[in-house]
């Protein structure tokens, strides 16, 4: 999804992004539909911090 773009940042901009979005998991006013896109973009920047660790 936004994984291209998720490669560009630093690791220290890729921390900062996954914490947002950890933080916005304990959210209790999202919706069903915005739980799982804060998943999917979880999962997207842990794989381009991998990534970027293995670099």
């Amino acid at each position: 999804m936004y994984m291209k773009n998720a490669l560009n940042l630093t690791l220290e901009e890729l921390n900062k992004r996954i914490s947002h979005f950890e933080d916005r998991l304990t959210d209790f006013t999202i919706t069903e539909e915005q739980l799982e896109f804060i998943k999917e973009m979880l999962r997207e920047l842990r794989t381009a911090k991998e990534i970027k660790i293995s670099q």
